[in-house]
């Protein structure tokens, strides 16, 4: 009769499964809330479907935040010192005169009409950013001096350039005068200009030429050419495939 009874409580009885409350497997404090997600699926898969429930982070011993960094950055094709070497582009100057050297004949008479004249302009060879040029002046008097009044920014400030006497220059009538001037930072970017005027001092008084009151203007271009020598080429891929 016990036994009758105790079959039947045996029949009746529910099965009782333990949850852990944590996972049996130890693991360090502190891992990333990734790692604590992976985990956290992992047990409650194995476990029924009717005992998986929900939990967070924290409860498990995991942190809650996961802060991550990032830092914004270029390409390697603009920030690799390699790349802008093998990709230099350098200037090349050249200059430009914006006003018409007189002929002989011309000249010959501009210099007995104002005493003074510029006879010709040409650049410097190896000096891409500067020029020369030739004054020619009446020989009216045996103490002159000749000065080239140049201004780079639209005579808010100008200087005086002593020129220098050419020697044996001299036709019996007319002395040369030779001037450089040269660009500068930074007044040496395309479309920059120089203007000048010729002062010519005599003991008769002082002379000027001026291009007809416009003034002599010159002009600085620049353009840019990618160098890009097969030197540098295979430098630089070498040291890319690195």
């Amino acid at each position: 009769m016990h036994a009758e009874e105790d079959d039947d409580e045996d029949d009746g009885s529910e099965e009782v499964n333990f949850i852990p409350r944590c996972s049996p497997i130890p693991r360090k404090r502190g891992q990333s809330i990734f790692d604590e997600a992976d985990e956290y699926m992992r047990i409650q898969l194995s476990l029924p479907a009717a005992r998986r429930r929900v939990a967070f982070a924290d409860t498990t011993g995991g942190d809650l935040v996961d802060v991550r960094e990032f830092v914004a950055f270029d390409s390697d094709e603009e920030e690799d010192p390699r790349y802008e070497a093998a990709h230099a582009r350098e200037p090349t100057y050249r200059i430009h005169t914006e006003f018409h050297v007189a002929t002989r004949s011309a000249l010959a008479e501009a210099v007995q009409t104002h005493k003074v004249e510029v006879e010709m302009l040409s650049p410097i060879e190896n000096e891409p950013l500067a020029f020369s040029g030739i004054v020619r002046v009446l020989n009216i008097s045996y103490h002159k001096a000749v000065y080239i009044r140049s201004t780079m920014d639209h005579w808010a400030t100008y200087f005086d350039h002593p020129a220098e006497y050419v020697q044996e220059s001299s036709d019996g009538e007319t002395d040369a005068f030779c001037f450089k001037l040269s660009f500068a930072s930074p007044y040496d970017t395309h479309g920059s200009s120089i203007e000048f005027v010729v002062r010519y001092e005599t003991s008769d008084g002082d002379f000027w030429a001026n291009n007809s009151q416009l003034n002599y203007v010159v002009t600085l271009l620049v353009s840019y050419e990618d160098h890009l020598t097969p030197a540098s080429c295979m430098m630089y891929l070498l040291e890319w495939i690195k």
